[in-house]
């Protein structure tokens, strides 16, 4: 293969990965109903007489805040088929409150309150309102939370606390962890040749104060993709990908170590990039390639921490005695597929075979595919193909028969932008 060849088919491959990003993000629509169901949980809250529920104050964590929320693989099973958005309820007059007793008043409220059809379902560290009317169906996770003793500040900002039905009170610092993701995500990888896209506690009575509310993310800013929410959405949707393949949708990697060890690898890339510009898609696969890096190991016990509350390990379940092997596993299985995936537009293979391991690998149809050969110069290198396989000669080949040749790769124009 010409240096050009290689150089055109790695812009193809970047073309489409980016597409695949941008095609596995919410819609507008889908996004406004998720708005819509997010801002009812204020008014179920506003309407409690319970005096541990007073002056509560709801905001987004999670995928939603970070804006690294995707769609669901079709036809995935429960767990992996709907959409995750999930909600923290601070609450200032929890301080002196038991665990177990915030998550009852939690689950009494939105039992009491709300009008799905589901029913609530309690998890670990909350409850799970479920939308099922919805296609593709979505829950919201709702989790109650305190600040920590000596955390002055309101509406769920510094380090916080999380009730847990095992194990009590649990680190928790969700805004702090978002605004490290959104701050790291503005630093600029140095690009070769073309641009990238790139109060105290205070003592209260016991009147009713009513619940106030965070909105969620802009829908403008939630679109926007920049290189490291395009990698982390790609990750996620292979890691779902991966999961239903190979039947490890109980151990499969969660979101937040993902994203966390990503973002660590964006940050490397960067640093690296100052002194040897690269492109793109050299961007994107050193960052799959560095993720197991900032996994942490002290005496046998993993830690994948919260930057900004190291109290909040993110890589918990994988010190549990019996099953905390499987999701080691489950990850470093993962990852290793993964790398080689975030590659395969690198490599020749026939139409075929690559049109199923996009399939495979990121839920990517051919048509996407096709889209995308549609749009790139004629005379590029076709992303998954053999040298010199460009749209042009196979049109050629197409009128007057296989024996045609490759023409040189000429007035080849730089992609201009990452996102």
């Amino acid at each position: 293969m010409t240096t050009q060849d290689e150089q055109t088919r790695r812009r193809s491959w970047e073309r489409l990965l980016l597409r695949a990003a941008s095609s596995i993000s919410l819609t507008a629509s889908q996004y406004e109903t998720i708005d819509d169901r997010y801002s009812q949980l204020q008014k179920i809250l506003s309407a409690s007489t319970n005096p541990l529920l007073a002056g509560a104050h709801i905001f987004p964590q999670g995928s939603m805040r970070l804006r690294t929320t995707i769609n669901p693989v079709k036809n995935a099973p429960k767990d992996l088929g709907t959409v995750d958005a999930d909600a923290i309820v601070w609450l200032p007059n929890a301080g002196n409150a038991d665990a177990m007793t915030v998550l009852v008043a939690i689950e009494e409220r939105f039992r009491a309150g709300s009008r799905v059809q589901s029913d609530i379902v309690q998890l670990r560290r909350g409850i799970r309102i479920e939308y099922a009317d919805e296609n593709p169906g979505f829950h919201i996770d709702v989790t109650p939370a305190r600040a920590v003793a000596g955390n002055a500040e309101r509406d769920g900002q510094g380090k916080l606390e999380v009730p847990d039905r095992v194990t009590g009170w649990k680190a928790s610092s969700p805004i702090p962890y978002a605004d490290w993701l959104h701050s790291t995500s503005e630093q600029k990888i140095s690009l070769e040749l073309y641009k990238s896209l790139i109060v105290a506690n205070e003592s209260r009575d016991f009147m009713m104060d009513s619940a106030t509310q965070e909105s969620l993310p802009s829908y403008q800013d939630y679109d926007k993709l920049d290189p490291l929410r395009a990698t982390i959405k790609l990750l996620k949707r292979h890691r779902d990908e991966w999961a239903i393949e190979t039947r490890s949708e109980d151990h499969r990697p969660i979101s937040a170590v993902i994203t966390t060890l990503a973002t660590h690898a964006y940050l490397k890339v960067v640093q690296e990039s100052k002194l040897n510009p690269i492109t793109p898609i050299d961007a994107i696969i050193k960052i799959v390639e560095k993720i197991p890096e900032e996994i942490k190991v002290f005496g046998g016990h993993y830690q994948v921490p919260n930057p900004k509350d190291h109290g909040e390990n993110f890589a918990e379940k994988w010190n549990r005695p019996e099953e905390g092997q499987k999701y080691r596993l489950a990850f470093y299985n993962w990852h290793a597929s993964a790398t080689v995936a975030f590659k395969i537009g690198l490599q020749s293979h026939d139409s075929a075979v690559f049109a199923q391991l996009m399939k495979q690998s990121f839920g990517v149809s051919q048509g996407m595919i096709t889209d995308i050969n549609n749009e790139i110069p004629g005379n590029w290198t076709m992303a998954g193909r053999k040298a010199g396989t460009t749209r042009n000669i196979l049109a050629a080949a197409a009128i007057f028969g296989s024996s045609s040749h490759a023409t040189p790769q000429t007035n080849v124009k730089p992609v201009e932008r990452l996102g």
